[in-house]
């Protein structure tokens, strides 16, 4: 088999993996939701149909206040979880090499993650406002899983390795930066990704309950007290949309990061070389 033909069979595999599949299952979901949107027309009318959802988020983003409700949402959703983040992974770091710091933090993390969020947003309410609950909300929440994945991919780290570095005298930089650094940079992936997606909707909930300004779910509130259920179920929508891209990005930032775990970004990489060949061929036949 030449090497050609082997790369060709990759190219196919990873373009099945990547496109072929991914419409299947959006086919699947649209399928189903278009199913349930009419199953439940009768009874509420709440869920929308997929073309109608699309119509009705058309006409909301010509709406002023749609793309300040977005960003409004995305900078407390950015902002609370750089905070809830970067305290995590100080915390992280400070419990692996002080055993004393995880005593002191365990019981911390045990009351944070039983904290039930409905209930947690009601007391933040009344403790912090509305216009801080949502980042406040979200720091609780999102905190303890960060803090710990990270602990647990730091403790993880391969001890004999570490072990031997010292051995050979190499420098607590060169440490942290060729070994301990691959060894959680996976881990931190899988946690930005699994947490991000929460970090939005706990925002959402947030700004729900807490009468905040403009944002995803302050129109969420106002389309459901005008019972206008329509435009909420198309907010929610919009929701999903934005917490999915915000997930694709993380994942292409994690192969950008990490080549060596994902050695198909370079089949992704010939392919979208040969689409773009095919297509400057297609424009330049066109321009004749």
């Amino acid at each position: 088999m030449t090497p050609s033909t082997t790369q060709n069979k990759h190219l196919n595999k990873t373009f099945f993996r990547w496109f072929v599949l991914p419409i299947i299952g959006a086919l699947l979901i649209v399928g189903f939701w278009s199913l349930l949107a009419y199953a439940t027309r009768d009874v509420a009318g709440v869920i929308l149909t997929p073309l109608e959802t699309l119509k009705t988020i058309g006409a909301e983003a010509k709406k002023p206040n749609f793309y300040r409700a977005v960003f409004g949402t995305l900078s407390k959703s950015f902002f609370s979880f750089l905070i809830s983040f970067s305290a995590a992974a100080v915390l992280a770091v400070a419990s692996n090499l002080q055993k004393w710091v995880k005593s002191v933090i365990g019981p911390l993390i045990s009351v944070f993650r039983a904290l039930p969020t409905a209930a947690l947003i009601l007391i933040l309410l009344l403790c912090v406002g509305s216009r801080m609950l949502p980042t406040a909300v979200a720091f609780l929440v999102v905190f303890p899983l960060s803090y710990q994945n990270l602990y647990a991919a730091i403790e993880n780290v391969d001890r004999d390795l570490v072990q031997m570095t010292r051995v050979f005298g190499m420098s607590t930089a060169r440490r942290l930066l060729h070994v301990y650094l691959p060894g959680v940079i996976p881990a931190m992936f899988s946690s930005l990704i699994a947490s991000f997606g929460l970090n939005i909707k706990v925002v959402i909930a947030a700004e729900v309950m807490g009468l905040p300004t403009v944002s995803i779910g302050y129109m969420i509130l106002i389309s459901k007290q005008g019972f206008d259920f329509g435009i909420a179920f198309a907010w929610l929508v919009i929701a999903v949309l934005i917490s999915f891209v915000c997930e694709c990005v993380l994942r292409i930032a994690a192969r950008l990061a990490m080549p060596y775990r994902y050695p198909d970004r370079k089949i992704l990489k010939r392919f979208f070389c040969k689409i773009g060949r095919v297509c400057r061929r297609i424009v330049g036949r066109a321009n004749r």
